[in-house]
């Protein structure tokens, strides 16, 4: 298997504006695609690093989709129902031999389950590529026994359960792989409970550069870049409307 069960598997977005999209992209992370009638995949040198797809419907949200392997989705589908999540798009095979199904969690926040062939490659962890994901959800009691239980995770408090700042890092092999924050103190009524990707800004650009770009490129700012012990970090939406995190690893400061 190429990827460690409950690691990310894949990422999507779904958009009408497919150009629009593609060329927002390419200026951003130098993403090069191959264009499919149905399914675009963006690629990094020879490494897919993310799919672009018309939505089914027009009551799909314009939003990134994070599918985390599963090692084997069919086994799983029943699971997720029995662990109080509902599937939303059955098993499917993809033309190059990837599993996927696509379920809402019991919080309500869309997330894919994947499954990698032998051959299987998607990039993570380098410039322009996923190199963090996090569940928001108001309800952090219910969404992290469900996804302890899907994948196995083994899953650490940071700040107190209910408190301004209540987040759970999972881990992989004892490698942090995904968060989870609680955000019922802090996300508007309106906003669902959803996943939000990070991508990592290319070597020649800080955060503060990659959202002049995003500007320049027709996408807004959501959230003024801010210093962590993980990287100095902004909130930023697309020409489309969706939104994602851009992130500069280097520039990380003191706890």
């Amino acid at each position: 298997m190429a990827n460690a069960v409950g690691a990310p598997g894949w990422v999507d977005l779904a958009s009408s504006e497919l150009e629009e999209v593609r060329e927002f992209y390419t200026g951003l992370f130098g993403w090069r695609w191959l264009q499919r009638p149905d399914y675009n995949i963006a690629m990094i040198d020879k490494t897919p690093v993310a799919g672009l797809l018309p939505p089914e419907s027009d009551f799909i949200p314009t939003a990134w989709t994070v599918y985390l392997e599963c090692g084997a989705v069919r086994g799983s589908c029943e699971k997720v129902r029995a662990l109080g999540g509902k599937v939303i798009v059955p098993p499917t095979e993809t033309p190059a031999d990837e599993m996927f199904l696509v379920a809402e969690d019991p919080t309500g926040a869309v997330v894919g389950l994947w499954e990698t062939p032998a051959h299987g490659k998607f990039g993570r962890d380098h410039a322009g590529m996923l190199c963090w994901a996090e569940l928001h959800t108001r309800d952090g009691s219910a969404a992290d026994p469900f996804y302890a239980e899907l994948f196995g995770y083994r899953q650490e408090q940071i700040g107190p359960p209910g408190a301004e700042f209540d987040y759970t890092v999972w881990y992989v092999d004892e490698q942090p792989t995904l968060g989870r924050f609680e955000t019922s103190l802090s996300m508007p009524e309106n906003v669902p409970a959803h996943w939000l990707v990070y991508f990592q800004v290319n070597p020649d650009q800080s955060t503060d550069a990659a959202v002049e770009r995003v500007q320049e490129l027709g996408g807004k700012l959501v959230r003024e870049p801010s210093d962590s012990p993980h990287g100095r970090v902004a909130m930023v939406q697309d020409v489309v409307g969706a939104d994602f995190a851009i992130i500069d690893t280097s520039a990380r400061t003191g706890e």
